[in-house]
């Protein structure tokens, strides 16, 4: 079965007023920035759903997947994350209009009636980005200690106590 892709550009207006979903892949190549900190030959699965709430807004409810090839920052060497992501947009057309949104909608900024769905979708996927990426502790092949006794010093005792032993061992 081949691959259905989602468009670059849609009318969100008409797709809200008329309930209309979308569902399909985007490519990772196509996503310039992404594909620029990424190393991943795949896809982002994506499945949106717009519509017009109770109070008339337009929004567009978004779920993706992906799986991308990162470089682990503690040992440099690759590994697998996955992104599962849920949002929910309120769509505008103006600043004044983003300002006015109720708190459970993050703005999608509509320009000359039409909405970027591929820059949407990979905003979506750099927010969800670690700030430094790295395998779990337990899956990396650099092993850090958990705690190191020998430096650790009980509550109350003085760090300066060795220049003191030194100091009486060259009065000597």
């Amino acid at each position: 079965m081949p691959e259905k892709l989602i468009p670059e550009h849609i009318d969100p207006f008409r797709y809200a007023e008329q309930n209309l979903g979308l569902d399909g892949i985007v490519k990772i190549a196509s996503m310039h920035r992404l594909s620029s900190i990424v190393s991943s030959d795949g896809g982002v699965t994506v499945d949106l759903q717009f519509g017009i709430d109770e109070q008339g807004i337009r929004f567009l409810k978004g779920h993706l997947e992906t799986k991308l090839s990162l470089q682990c920052q503690r040992c440099m060497e690759p590994f697998v994350y996955e992104i599962m992501s849920d949002f929910v947009l309120g769509i505008v057309t103006t600043l004044d209009e983003a300002n006015a949104l109720p708190e459970r909608y993050e703005p999608a900024l509509a320009t000359d009636g039409q909405l970027a769905l591929r820059d949407l979708i990979e905003d979506e996927i750099i927010l969800n980005l670690p700030i430094i990426p790295r395998h779990e502790p337990e899956d990396c092949k650099v092993k850090l200690p958990l705690s190191d006794s020998g430096w650790e010093q009980e509550k109350g005792e003085n760090p300066f106590r060795v220049l003191e032993s030194l100091k009486k061992h060259k009065q000597q």
